[in-house]
C-alpha cells in the first residue's frame, strides 16, 4: 500500500510492501531514487501484518497523506523496434528486463511493471506509473546502454489499456498499439 502528500511542490510517499513475514517500509519523493528501505521488520506467522500495515496507511492519511488506488496509475507503453539480433537479445534477457523495471519504479515510488509483449514487429512493455515525466529519460537510456535499441517509443494511454498513446518519447508523437 502506498501513501502520497505533496509537500513543497513534490510527491512525498510513504510505501508499505510485503515479501513473506517481512514488512519494508520504504519513503522518499516519486522519481528519485531511494537507496535503502526506511525499515524492514519481521514478524511471525501468527502476527496479523495486514491490519498492522492498514493502522500504519491510516496513521498516515491522518497526517495528511492520501492513500494510492489503482486508478491514479497512468499507463505508459514502451515499445521497442529492434533488428533481428536485437530482438534477440531483448528475448533472452526478458525476466532480467521486467526485474530491472519493476526494481527502478519501486525504489523510485513512481509505479510498478504490468507486462510485455513481444510480437513480429515490436516488443511492447507495459508499466502502471504515477508521474510518467519521471521515468521516460532513464527508461530509453536504460533501453539504449543495455540493448544497443534506439528506436524506442513511450506513450501513455488515455485510459488505461488504451489503444491511443499520446506520445511522452519522442515527445508529442502519438501513436496506436
Amino acid at each position: 500500500m502506498q501513501v502520497i502528500r505533496t509537500k513543497d511542490g513534490r510527491d512525498h510517499y510513504w510505501m508499505y510492501v510485503k515479501d513473506g513475514r517481512t514488512l519494508y517500509t520504504l519513503q522518499g519523493i516519486v522519481g528519485e531514487i531511494m537507496e535503502e528501505p526506511e525499515s524492514e521488520q519481521k514478524f511471525s506467522r501468527f502476527f496479523n501484518m495486514d491490519g498492522y500495515i492498514r493502522e500504519l496507511v491510516e496513521a498516515k492519511v491522518a497526517d495528511g497523506y492520501r492513500l494510492i488506488h489503482e486508478q491514479d496509475f497512468k499507463e505508459v507503453v514502451v515499445q521497442l523496434t529492434c533488428n533481428e539480433e536485437q530482438y534477440d537479445a531483448v528475448w533472452k534477457s526478458r525476466t532480467k528486463i521486467e526485474e530491472d523495471l519493476e526494481e527502478f519504479l519501486g525504489v523510485t515510488g513512481n509505479g510498478y511493471f504490468l507486462e510485455d509483449d513481444y510480437g513480429a514487429e515490436a516488443i511492447e512493455f507495459v508499466l502502471h506509473v504515477l508521474d510518467p515525466s519521471h521515468i521516460v529519460e532513464a527508461v530509453v537510456e536504460y533501453f539504449k546502454e543495455q540493448y544497443d535499441v534506439t528506436q524506442i517509443r513511450m506513450g501513455q494511454a488515455k485510459v488505461h489499456y488504451g489503444r491511443h498513446l499520446i506520445g511522452l518519447y519522442p515527445a508529442g508523437k502519438n501513436f496506436n498499439r
